[in-house]
């Protein structure tokens, strides 16, 4: 059954903006984003900054988390030289080389020329900038890219070379990747003793009765920020079994299958989402989603 909302009246491009931008703070992320938080203070507070490794599988909300925080938090602002960049983020290169990572940590400060210079010189430009531009705070994703994909070997150069930067520049780091990247703070012990801080991102699995009642205040939450006049039942008995089976927890599936399934409502003038939406939305999204349509 369908229950009125308080929503206000939206255009068309409206809701389908505020579809797009839809993020839903459930706990997990609000820890991240929280640790992320107290290792930005650390600049300023210790003496040796505070870093963080985030891991959790594909499709867990890593590189949302990290949008979300430098979208908040982001300070770019001229200075007497350069411009000050209060966090420098980005994504590790793969296959990742000490040049290939040099060049994209210069590239993301605005260094004219990236690729030209030894790997001296390139390392000593990008430990300037970070300390010219006052960067109080680095955030990098695909972490797993410091590990060979052919081999499985961590590139030992490459983990050196940034702990160099990060003992030369002082700056609170937060790192991102699946959970096999861990093995390359195990396997550098100055590396590991510098990221004591570390936060696992789950998915939402419904074997017990506090996972599934954590997965259906999601749905909720998600249900109540949708542009609708009427709540869909997100978590009624019924629908969150089908969201469970068609998405096995993945918080990016989730994501996908409802926002793909709000669309089609919204171009369709519907003021309610129903099965149909998402019947149609898992099968667009298939090759992501588990088993059989549930929403047939």
């Amino acid at each position: 059954m369908t229950v009125e909302t308080s929503s206000t009246l939206l255009s068309k491009e409206e809701r389908l903006k505020k579809i797009d931008v839809l993020r839903i703070m459930h706990p997990d992320f609000k820890k991240a984003i929280e640790l992320i938080r107290m290792c930005h203070k650390s600049k300023f507070n210790y003496s040796e900054p505070q870093c963080l490794l985030i891991t959790g599988s594909y499709g867990t909300g890593k590189s949302t988390i990290m949008d979300m925080y430098v979208q908040q938090h982001q300070k770019i602002m001229p200075l007497e030289k350069t411009t000050k960049v209060a966090i420098l983020s980005g994504s590790i290169p793969s296959p990742t080389t000490i040049n290939t990572f040099l060049e994209a940590m210069l590239n993301h400060l605005g260094d004219p020329y990236p690729v030209k210079g030894t790997i001296g010189n390139k390392q000593h430009r990008l430990v300037k900038l970070i300390i010219d531009c006052e960067v109080e705070l680095l955030i990098l994703d695909e972490f797993q890219h410091f590990v060979h994909k052919e081999n499985q070997k961590i590139n030992h150069n490459v983990a050196d070379c940034f702990k160099s930067i990060i003992n030369a520049t002082k700056i609170p780091v937060v790192l991102l990747g699946i959970d096999d990247s861990e093995n390359v703070l195990k396997d550098n012990g100055q590396l590991k003793r510098r990221f004591s801080f570390r936060h696992h991102l789950s998915g939402f699995s419904c074997k017990n009765p506090r996972a599934m009642d954590q997965f259906r205040i999601l749905l909720d939450q998600i249900d109540k920020h949708l542009p609708f006049k009427k709540l869909a039942g997100l978590k009624e008995h019924g629908m969150w079994e089908k969201f469970d089976k068609a998405t096995d927890g993945n918080m990016n599936a989730l994501m996908k299958l409802i926002r793909t399934a709000a669309v089609f409502a919204v171009e369709a003038d519907q003021e309610v989402l129903t099965q149909k939406n998402f019947s149609k939305a898992f099968e667009l999204h298939s090759f992501i989603m588990g088993g059989k349509n549930p929403f047939n």
